[in-house]
């Protein structure tokens, strides 16, 4: 038996529970509108509205057990920012609007964040704003930075306010491969902003290759190679000292990302239920007639998963574990979950 296997052969026994997410590529989600349904009625106060179950949606009861699902995703958020004491009162600086797409005609901010189909839905409100003719840039999608503080505060406080976010573990790994993998300019580009530190923290004995690199132009320097083990201890070593902003935002937990705790959402949706929940949300939003949700493929990093992470050690993966633990709790994603995935895959055996 390989080292990997044995090495998660202890975590399967150990490991408790296991998180069931359901994917439902090609399903499509039947035209019936719900926008006239309403909300099923909930003692919340006005957070708890309406958010789908991940599960086709053949009807409206149906859909109304998605709502409840919502309700139950929302009510976790803020039973868990409450215990955080996480205030809605805070320092709003231009980083934090960067990340809201904007549609005017359908009163629609979307909070992307980066590893969670953020591209496509990018092309999404580039269509949407396209076809409103709302396009504060040609061509480009609006975002919320680019109104005053006035516009900034309004459209805050009357649109429907929607999030997408994934489980930590696999998103980390996203940007890790997508970042330090792909063997082109963007993995140098990374390479000298980061691995560069990495590589002289830890990776005793190279001396050779870091006077190689920095003494070489970008385009000529060697590929440095980072390990996802060297990724995961330059992450968990610094922990809160990385400030929000268009690079960190790849790695830095979901929930300061989205600002979740300070935002009052209306959806949550799960990057895992993709191929279901994207077209639900834009019919809610009515903006399935304007721009459909393109085909959900497999996720790379979620295939890659027990090989890249089958040869970092335990003590690592629960590093990392802790890291996100914020995101996990907000979310309702189980971190033990993580090995049991690993095993999964290892030994292709159902879980």
């Amino acid at each position: 038996m390989e080292w990997r296997n044995l090495h998660f052969s202890i975590i399967v026994f150990t490991t408790v529970s296991l998180l069931g997410l359901i994917t439902f590529n090609g399903i499509d989600i039947p035209t019936v509108n719900l926008e006239h349904t309403g909300p099923p009625t909930s003692s919340g106060g006005e957070d708890m509205k309406y958010y789908p179950r991940p599960k086709a949606v053949p009807g409206v009861a149906e859909s109304l057990a998605m709502w409840e699902e919502q309700k139950a995703r929302l009510g976790r958020m803020n039973s868990v920012c409450d215990r955080l004491n996480r205030t809605r009162n805070f320092d709003r600086k231009n980083e934090f609007f960067k990340r809201f797409l904007v549609d005017d005609t359908n009163g629609v901010l979307f909070s992307y964040i980066p590893k969670v189909g953020c591209t496509t839905w990018k092309g999404v409100f580039n269509r949407i704003s396209s076809k409103h003719k709302e396009n504060r840039i040609p061509g480009h999608h609006s975002r919320l930075s680019q109104y005053d503080d006035t516009g900034r505060e309004e459209r805050l406080r009357e649109y429907k306010k929607v999030l997408f976010v994934r489980d930590p573990i696999v998103r980390f790994l996203s940007a890790y491969l997508s970042k330090f993998t792909n063997l082109r300019g963007l993995q140098k580009t990374w390479e000298s902003m980061f691995g560069i530190h990495m590589v002289n923290k830890y990776r005793p004995g190279s001396d050779d290759l870091r006077q190689e690199f920095v003494g070489k132009q970008k385009n000529e320097r060697p590929f440095l190679n980072i390990t996802l083990t060297e990724f995961i201890q330059f992450i968990v070593d610094k922990t809160d000292a990385y400030p929000l902003n268009e690079i960190t935002d790849h790695w830095l937990p979901q929930n300061k990302v989205s600002h979740v705790c300070e935002i009052r959402y209306d959806f949550i949706g799960k990057y895992e239920n993709l191929a279901v929940e994207a077209p639900f949300v834009l019919n809610w939003l009515g903006l399935s007639s304007v721009a459909g949700f393109p085909k959900v493929h497999p996720s790379s990093a979620a295939k890659a998963l027990a090989d890249k992470y089958a040869s970092v050690s335990l003590t690592y993966i629960n590093a990392i574990r802790k890291y996100y633990e914020e995101d996990f709790e907000i979310f309702g994603y189980d971190s033990r979950d993580t090995p049991l995935k690993i095993a999964h895959a290892l030994f292709d055996i159902d879980l």
